[in-house]
């Protein structure tokens, strides 16, 4: 017979094992059963990870807005402090800010503290 040509039905091939013929259609099966469980195993795994990635950055992200919101509190709080808390030197520095002229505010108290003493002007009685 040419070798180019193959008989029909192909020849049982015998091999002389020491396992059972079922033992070996088990082992048979169970490889096959993994081979095509393979993509599937695979694509759960890349699934996995992806929603492991996505965790992670959610967490991060969150981890960002807490520093960020505990940041604008701080700043917040020194505002606050700085504004409400004057010393003496600032609380004059305000009243000089309002008035602006302390040669005049020094003559103003001259003048009021002056009138307080001097007698009071004589009115006429009405009807003369």
């Amino acid at each position: 017979m040419p070798a180019d040509r193959v008989e029909f039905p192909p020849p049982i091939v015998t091999s002389s094992s020491a396992l059972p013929d079922d033992i070996r259609e088990a082992i048979a099966i169970g490889n096959v059963k993994s081979v095509a469980e393979q993509s599937s195993m695979l694509s759960n795994l890349a699934y996995a990870n992806l929603i492991s990635n996505v965790n992670l950055s959610q967490q991060n992200a969150v981890s960002n807005q807490q520093g960020f919101n505990q940041l604008g509190v701080t700043v917040t709080g020194k505002s606050v402090n700085l504004v409400a808390n004057l010393s003496p030197l600032e609380a004059v520095a305000a009243v000089k800010l309002d008035t602006g002229n302390d040669v005049a505010e020094q003559l103003a108290d001259i003048k009021g503290t002056v009138s307080a003493f001097a007698a009071p002007p004589v009115t006429p009685p009405a009807g003369t």
